[in-house]
């Protein structure tokens, strides 16, 4: 009773319920008028002959073209959309005018009563009982209004059957009377049902609205770089490759910038000082791009501009300058202010056919080439880079070959002792003559060899030869074999190199490793173990290139070097710059002081030699003492050598 009573009374604070109400009327009350236009006339019809022509047809045709009207109306305006109030006081109207209709019709029909037959009398009670019935199935979705009309027309059959002193009539009257409850019942039921259909309909709405939501900010995410609120990466290529499809005549302008000196901000200020660098940087950038173009977070401290399509090739150039100058000021950060760099890579596109990921490339390969010379300026991509770019996707293609494997070979540099000039060992240095391309410097193809992730492959080969090459030289002598980033950061590669020397038979103390610092930086704490599982056979670990990294006395102290290679560029200069020269003494101080060999590489001639020697350093390679050989060759020359040393002995003696 209780949800009865609360079902009746209009919701005007739910708009939502409101809304459904009326929707669902709009459907139902048509067909209600129309059965009740139906019946009527069908009453009017059968007692046109016996009550007075006012009572038997005008009455009747004037409520049935009231109800017409009403069917046009609701026909007309029920399919609209409506607001909450509105559908408040169409309610509330059909409410009234369901009992003042319910009520005209029904006294009609009881007025007829007195004029007809018991068959006619009959009709009348069928009218009144098909009435209130319809009532109840049309207008479930408004309780009240289905309760009045019901009561109403279930009342004038009630009152004028019982008491018509017939006893079928009576008997129909009282199980009217009796069929009544069961008729609140379902009007309340239904009632419920569909007020809980709505409630369920709007819960699956705000949930479909809240998903909507989450998936509009998940896009968003996707797209969008958290820290710095720029695009991100997969934006940047969606942007990039809409414009080519777009325009493909005309091509976008694009550049990637990447900032210098940002690892040792996160090493040595921590990561959140990183994050503030990388939102400064964003900041710089959006402020020199004037709200023109686009500026995106490509992932680390990597970031991609997609310049204006109209903008000049020398405008493009003073912003690329702008981002290097912005990234030259200070940054400032809890506890003070730090200083970085950083390099532009550019590449304006001439003619048709380019995709995204060529444009990428062609920028970040202007980018790798003025970042190798260290000056963070601006780099446009040329037709002279186009054509190295060119080779090197000819050389990563024949990486893939069959023959590629049969192709390397190595050959040996002499490493010799300053102090008596005696050969102690050789550096092993890749080579590979393919059929295709002919002679390749191991400039170009050993980070081809990265980039395609075939290292791994090639270090196994060439290792394998140099243990070979390793037993037919004599014992004193040893070997030295570089390791790139991906060999000194994988633990396979490491267990494959020791399980091979094992094979080989190969005493470890014979063999040297070389690694540059460049290589511990992309996972040193895994170089670390790789570089103590290695020393713990007897191999020796030498520190190649140093001077030329990110060079620090921390990785020389934490790992125990047992060797420093001093670089070429340092000692090929070292009677003709100072700065070079003070440099190589110093390397030199430095591995006598901690106990480490010093080697210098590049020496091409006596006087550098000499010089080396005056200075500390003890080993020295280069074309002085000699080329790079062959196997049998460098075997004769380590011979020779021994013999050369021996002969002042012999004389002396």
């Amino acid at each position: 009773m209780k949800n009865l009573l609360s079902g009746m009374r209009l919701q005007k604070d739910n708009p939502t319920f409101l809304i459904a109400q009326y929707n669902a009327l709009s459907s139902q009350i048509p067909i209600l008028y129309i059965l009740l236009v139906i019946n009527a006339l069908a009453v009017a019809i059968t007692h046109i002959h016996t009550a007075p022509i006012w009572l038997a047809l005008y009455i009747p045709v004037a409520l049935s073209v009231v109800c017409v009207f009403r069917i046009a109306w609701w026909q007309i305006h029920g399919k609209e959309q409506v607001t909450a109030e509105y559908a408040y006081n169409v309610m509330r109207r059909t409410i009234v005018l369901a009992a003042v209709l319910t009520f005209a019709f029904g006294g009609w029909a009881v007025a007829l009563y007195q004029y007809g037959n018991a068959y006619q009398q009959g009709q009348i009670a069928y009218f009144l009982v098909v009435a209130g019935i319809s009532c109840v199935f049309c207008l479930m979705h408004l309780p009240l209004a289905a309760i009045l009309t019901t009561a109403i027309t279930f009342s004038f059959m009630v009152v004028t059957f019982m008491f018509s002193g017939k006893s079928v009539f009576v008997a129909t009257a009282t199980s009217v009377i009796f069929l009544s409850f069961p008729f609140v019942r379902v009007i309340n039921s239904y009632f419920q049902n569909f007020a809980g259909l709505v409630r369920l309909t709007e819960e699956l709405g705000d949930k479909q609205a809240e998903a909507e939501r989450l998936n509009l900010i998940n896009s968003r995410n996707a797209l969008q770089d958290q820290l710095t609120g720029l695009p991100n990466r997969r934006s940047f290529f969606r942007e990039l490759q809409d414009m080519l499809l777009q325009y493909p005549d005309r091509p976008p302008i694009i550049g990637l910038v990447d900032l210098d000196g940002f690892k040792p901000v996160n090493d040595v200020f921590g990561h959140a000082a990183g994050d503030l660098v990388l939102k400064q940087t964003a900041e710089r950038f959006l402020t020199i791009m004037g709200g023109k173009g686009t500026v995106a977070r490509l992932g680390g401290d990597e970031f991609g501009i997609i310049f204006p399509r109209d903008m000049a090739e020398v405008v493009v150039a003073e912003i690329g300058q702008a981002f290097c100058s912005a990234l030259r000021e200070p940054y400032e950060i809890p506890g003070g202010s730090i200083r970085i760099s950083g390099s532009c890579g550019i590449v304006v596109p001439e003619g048709q056919g380019h995709t995204a990921e060529q444009l990428y490339e062609k920028a970040d390969f202007a980018l790798y080439q003025v970042k190798s010379r260290r000056n963070g300026s601006v780099e446009f991509f040329s037709h002279h880079l186009e054509e190295i770019l060119r080779q090197r996707h000819l050389i990563e293609l024949e990486l893939q070959g069959d023959d590629f494997a049969r192709e390397l070979s190595l050959e040996y540099q002499p490493i010799i002792d300053l102090g008596d000039g005696r050969v102690v060992g050789f550096e092993a240095l890749a080579r590979w003559n393919s059929a295709r391309l002919g002679r390749i410097s191991p400039d170009a193809f050993i980070p081809a060899a990265e980039r395609t992730a075939m290292i791994g492959k090639m270090t196994r080969i060439l290792f394998a030869e140099a243990l070979t090459a390793l037993a037919q030289m004599p014992a004193p002598l040893r070997l030295s074999f570089n390791l790139s980033a991906r060999d000194i950061c994988d633990h396979e590669t490491s267990m494959t190199l020791l399980a091979m020397i094992h094979g080989a038979g190969i005493d470890p103390r014979r063999i040297e490793f070389e690694i540059t610092e460049t290589a511990l930086l992309s996972d040193f704490n895994t170089a670390y173990e790789v570089i103590g599982l290695l020393r713990a056979t007897g191999i020796t670990i030498a520190l190649d290139d140093f001077g030329t990294g990110f060079s620090s006395l921390s990785h020389i102290h934490r790992l125990e070097f047992d060797k420093i290679k001093i670089d070429k560029s340092f000692v090929m200069q070292f009677d003709r710059d100072v700065r070079c020269m003070n440099i190589t003494r110093s390397v030199a101080n430095l591995c006598r002081n901690l106990g480490i060999v010093s080697v210098a590489e590049g020496v091409e001639s006596e006087a550098i030699a000499d010089a080396l020697l005056a200075s500390g350093v003890r080993l020295a390679q280069g074309y002085h003492f000699s080329r790079p050989l062959r196997l049998e060759n460098a075997i004769a020359f380590a011979r020779e050598s021994e013999i050369a040393t021996q002969q002042p002995l012999a004389a002396s003696a």
